[in-house]
């Protein structure tokens, strides 16, 4: 399953977003991932996260290992609920990636680009997984997870960068810094991040995405206590509302839900 595949399973999640994280992420034939998620748990459950990293990182070439962190951390989110396995893979994969971004750099940077993108990837997931305005069934996330996913969001904002990758994907970034410092009640730093979201928006010719940052300001106003945001977040869902097709209609329940999770 590709990882576009999971966006659309992803509680009904709120991005044609996730178009921007798709990578080989279902490449691996089936019996050998299920062989490694059930060796990786093994490990982990009864050994150490460092000799499961072992493994894995010893599993093949650069491409592959990178691509079984990155099923491994969807398995772990959406079969097993365990965002503590899914922290600890994600971190070991992204640091992976990025050494041999690095390795690569002088004598193949296409490959070391790669690599970077794969990082990317993962980095992303990780601070969606780590995000609780999903209000996701079964995750439990505690403000540590937030604190490692607000991390995970800046470097795949630097990693987008660096990547000189396009308005659509940096306002996927800004949004996930924006998400989390919502989380982390840095209401001021969250309204400029989804400000930068739905300013790439506009210039990517999206009007839905920059509604959807729009909301979201609305939402972090509401959550500081200041009740314009009311007012914002319904002319948002509003102007959603008029697209009427099944992504405007995925924005405006994730509306709903952060508000019950964020709004005491």
């Amino acid at each position: 399953m590709t990882v576009e595949n999971c966006a659309v399973i992803f509680q009904n999640l709120i991005f044609v977003f996730f178009l921007f994280v798709s990578a080989a992420a279902g490449d691996i034939d089936d019996s050998v991932g299920e062989k490694t998620l059930k060796d990786v748990t093994s490990l982990l459950e009864n050994s150490d996260s460092f000799q499961a990293i072992s493994y894995i990182n010893n599993i093949g070439d650069a491409d592959t290992v990178a691509e079984i962190y990155s099923n491994l951390v969807l398995d772990f989110y959406w079969k097993e609920k365990n965002l503590p396995y899914v922290i600890t893979l994600a971190r070991a994969g992204i640091q992976y990636c990025l050494a041999k971004a690095d390795e690569f750099k002088l004598a193949d940077p296409t490959r070391a680009d790669e690599m970077k993108k794969k990082a990317r990837i993962i980095s992303y997931n990780l601070a969606s997984f780590t995000w609780p305005g999903w209000g996701e069934k079964g995750i439990a996330i505690g403000h540590s997870d937030i604190l490692i996913g607000l991390d995970a969001a800046r470097l795949n904002l630097r990693l987008v960068r660096e990547l000189n990758e396009d308005d659509k994907k940096l306002s996927v970034a800004y949004w996930a810094i924006g998400a989390q410092l919502l989380a982390v009640q840095k209401y001021d730093e969250a309204i400029e991040a989804f400000d930068s979201s739905k300013e790439h928006d506009r210039l990517a010719g999206d009007r839905m995405g920059e509604l959807l940052a729009e909301g979201y300001i609305g939402i972090t106003k509401i959550a500081s206590g200041d009740e314009t945001g009311r007012e914002i977040l319904g002319q948002a869902t509003k102007e959603l509302e008029e697209f009427d097709n099944e992504d405007s209609k995925f924005y405006i329940e994730q509306f709903n839900t952060a508000l019950n999770v964020f709004i005491k």
